[in-house]
């Protein structure tokens, strides 16, 4: 279980101050990469081996744009393999990685380029994000978890347990749909898309799904077409994650954390409806973000749990220290990981706060002195608050801060970061977690929430 950072090579690290990787558990918790250059030569298809470079069309503008896109790709896949190799662990134990593009347009690009560098693709999610933050940051940035397959905690080599090509539910593009280490399974983004239907088409109303997942469905028009795409694609999702999870001898109950990711946060509180339906008795930790583009052909929503295998290391639920913000747990104790609900800011009575006036007052004047320079005088005093409950939640779970392993942030703009370091570092003191930020316009569930941060631990208690 003992926590160990990664350090790499400078050239490859999206945040310097940050350890590449962080290894515990029997797992390899990597931080961002990105794929942009260390100089100021633009990236071009001469970055790619020529074999591999792709098709060029000989015109300026045209392969310059293709090429950087191409050239960055090819960077951060192999930047992720090499913080991969320092950690002791290869590309083919990659148990789920995230691949945030600055402009979906160009995922024909990055799909090219990871069919070379991982011919067994893992299990992935691929969002939209208004800015691929941090140093070298570009078109795609990549973070993941690995086996750390020199661990002696290690639960187990990957295993692939729904190839992309499953003749029940194949996958929207490469990747697989799931994976497990020993007891933990590890899904892919779920999208709204009927991949087993020729031309794959889209979950777009009512209408594309069976009576049982119409209950929400009132036969007027104008609350059907308003509720009904979330509410049909909600369901659709979550029912073809029933099917993979009993594919595998496995329920819905057996979900222990849950990612979701809107293209519009007004539709929160009717996917929220729809999510309660599915986990009556045994909720999952639930973090939900909105973001500029999920999935494709006007996807709404993607979904991506996280699930433990019945009869084989202990579940424990970690209940909302405040007044719970949505279904679910606090954080859920599943063998070695603590799993977190999505953090927020969120101070007294469990609403988002919006000054320096709510944090304590040996905070309050550094909180005060940094709302001048972030996206919304509000940030700093959520960030104080969101590292506030994680401090408590980790408490209540009988660990410190210092078990953390890994953290993403989600905030509206790179000018934000700053103020986030700053009170970051009231928090934590010493080791680091591995790290990944990104910049998208909705940061948490509610349009209030400036900050949201995902957070993986050590279950050491």
């Amino acid at each position: 279980m003992r926590r160990r950072e990664v350090p790499t090579e400078p050239e490859v690290t999206a945040w310097p101050d940050y350890p590449a990787a962080v290894r515990g558990g029997g797992f390899v918790f990597t931080s961002g990469v990105r794929g942009g250059r260390t100089d100021a030569k633009p990236a071009s298809y001469s970055d790619v081996p020529p074999e591999f470079a792709g098709p060029s069309q000989g015109f300026v503008l045209v392969d310059e744009l293709e090429g950087e896109a191409t050239a960055d790709a090819w960077r951060a896949h192999g930047n992720l393999e090499r913080v991969l190799a320092c950690a002791g662990t290869r590309g083919d134990q990659i148990l789920r990685q995230r691949m945030w593009q600055r402009d979906k347009r160009f995922f024909p690009v990055l799909e090219r380029v990871r069919k070379i560098w991982q011919p067994e693709a893992a299990p992935s999610s691929g969002l939209g994000v208004s800015s691929v933050g941090g140093r070298c940051g570009g078109w795609f940035g990549i973070e993941g978890i690995a086996v750390d397959v020199e661990d002696q905690d290690c639960l187990g080599a990957r295993q692939i347990l729904t190839p992309a090509g499953d003749a029940a539910n194949p996958s929207a593009s490469i990747y697989s749909q799931m994976s497990a280490s020993g007891p933990l399974v590890f899904l892919a983004g779920h999208i709204p898309i009927r991949t087993a239907l020729p031309g794959k088409p889209v979950v777009s109303s009512f209408d594309d799904v069976p009576e049982e997942g119409r209950f929400l469905e009132t036969g007027r028009s104008h609350p059907d077409a308003r509720d009904g795409p979330i509410a049909a694609q909600t369901w659709f999702v979550y029912n073809e994650i029933r099917r993979a999870l009993a594919s595998n001898r496995m329920a819905m109950s057996d979900i222990v954390h849950v990612r979701v990711y809107l293209a519009d946060l007004r539709d929160f509180g009717t996917f929220h409806r729809v999510h309660q339906h599915f986990f009556c008795d045994c909720a999952p930790a639930l973090t939900v973000v909105g973001f500029d583009e999920v999935g494709h052909k006007g996807c709404r929503i993607e979904i991506e749990p996280t699930a433990l295998r019945p009869g084989t290391l202990g579940r424990s639920d970690l209940s909302w220290p405040w007044p719970a913000p949505f279904a679910g747990p606090a954080a859920v104790g599943a063998g070695p990981l603590l799993l977190f609900a999505g953090m927020l800011g969120v101070g007294p009575g469990g609403r988002i706060v919006g000054s320096a006036e709510t944090v304590a007052p040996e905070a309050s004047d550094l909180v005060r002195s940094l709302e001048s320079g972030t996206s919304s005088p509000s940030v700093p005093a959520q960030i104080w608050w969101a590292w506030r409950r994680i401090q408590e939640c980790c408490a209540a779970s009988g660990i410190g801060t210092e078990a953390i392993a890994k953290t993403v942030v989600y905030l509206r703009s790179e000018a934000d970061l700053v103020a986030y370091e700053a009170i970051r570092s009231l928090f934590t003191a010493g080791d680091l977690p591995a790290f990944d930020c990104v910049f998208v316009p909705d940061p948490g569930p509610v349009e209030e929430a400036a900050v949201q941060i995902d957070v993986t631990a050590l279950n050491c208690a």
